[in-house]
């Protein structure tokens, strides 16, 4: 990613990478959270509004901020960097708990390559959130209740995703607390949805409404819900267009996510009917797994933007575990290396399209 930044950097002289890196679309929203917190009303703030972001990201930020005393945008590439490493890691230990080390590490492969994956250098939510939600899935496999609340209750203070992270506890810890009498389940189930209750109940105070997160989308080009209609609109555009249309970019990039999440689901499905064996015991698929990929991808899906799909569809990390597990082993090399020369395509050409006149003045 750092050399395809420096090709960037080659054909755009006014580009200062690290701090387009820290300021680039989503980051700047998240930076002015990290200086100045929300509003007390929500309003068109240029073009969008503070508060269709949660604070989790920013908050970690200005901690970095603080600790560190950088600048906020260089803060924000080192935790960037910090959660896309520590994301890594958190997968890593999901899967190998349910699939064992050596698909562990295949998935992981294929997660740091992924194209979209180039979000993990960006000031984006996509490293905390994965960290904590792969956190919580590891915590669930090992039933450490208390700490898979904990990570579902940070999920929720990181983005809309966490509302899936939430479910995946409640699924596993009421059963749990209902079959065995159990404090720690029952007390997980209550802890789990407080970041995004703390969060909601903060915008009802401050601006009047539960769902400011949800309200504030308006601003955006009149952003709204669209039951899960853009990237089956997006897989039409680019096939009735053709490589000629204006949008085919981001049209296909939509339409393969989501080919590729129904793709990634079937794969899922036969792996988990497909016995396995790991440390000595039959393998299954916990009921978590599938409760938070259907719920990622379901609100992947929702996303009024074609070219959010993408991007917002990495969240199902376990679509991951599947593909590694039905790759083979001869490919692997090509198929990582055709991905990570996908992956720094796309980010020379977001850095390109981030200087765009709104970014200049936080980039001086």
């Amino acid at each position: 990613m750092f050399a395809a930044a420096l090709v960037g950097a080659s054909f755009i002289p006014k580009l200062h990478i690290v701090q387009t890196l820290g300021t680039a679309f989503d980051g700047r929203w998240y930076l002015e959270i990290a200086r100045h917190g929300y509003p007390d009303r929500l309003y068109q703030e240029g073009q969008g509004s503070r508060w269709a972001f949660f604070p989790g990201f920013p908050a970690v930020v200005r901690a970095f901020s603080e600790v560190t005393r950088l600048s906020l945008p260089d803060a924000a590439v080192l935790a960037a960097f910090v959660c896309g490493l520590t994301s890594a890691l958190a997968i890593w230990l999901a899967v190998r708990e349910v699939s064992g080390a050596r698909l562990a590490d295949r998935a992981v492969l294929l997660y740091v390559f992924c194209p979209t994956a180039y979000v993990l250098s960006l000031a984006y939510t996509e490293g905390l959130f994965l960290t904590v939600a792969a956190g919580c899935l590891f915590a669930l496999s090992r039933r450490y209740w208390i700490t898979a609340a904990l990570c579902a209750c940070a999920a929720g203070l990181t983005r809309n995703t966490g509302i899936a992270v939430i479910l995946a506890v409640l699924v596993m810890a009421l059963p749990a607390a209902w079959r065995g009498r159990a404090w720690r389940p029952a007390v997980a189930a209550v802890i789990a949805p407080l970041g995004l209750v703390a969060f909601m109940a903060y915008g009802w105070a401050a601006v009047g409404t539960p769902v400011a997160f949800f309200s504030a989308e308006r601003f955006w080009q009149g952003q709204h819900f669209v039951w899960f209609l853009t990237p089956f609109g997006a897989l039409f555009a680019a096939l009735h267009a053709g490589p000629g249309g204006t949008t085919f970019m981001t049209d296909a990039m939509a339409g393969l996510a989501l080919i590729l999440g129904f793709f990634g689901i079937w794969l899922f499905d036969r792996m988990s009917r497909t016995p396995r064996t790991v440390g000595g015991a039959i393998a299954t698929v916990p009921g978590s797994w599938w409760v938070y990929t259907i719920g990622a991808l379901l609100i992947a899906y929702s996303a009024y933007f074609t070219n959010s799909i993408p991007r917002y569809t990495m969240a199902a990390f376990p679509l991951f575990v599947a593909f590694a597990w039905k790759l083979p082993r001869s490919m692997e090399s090509a198929v990582v290396g055709v991905l990570a020369c996908l992956q720094g395509a796309l980010l020379v050409g977001v850095l390109s399209s981030a200087m765009h006149p709104s970014a200049l003045s936080l980039l001086h």
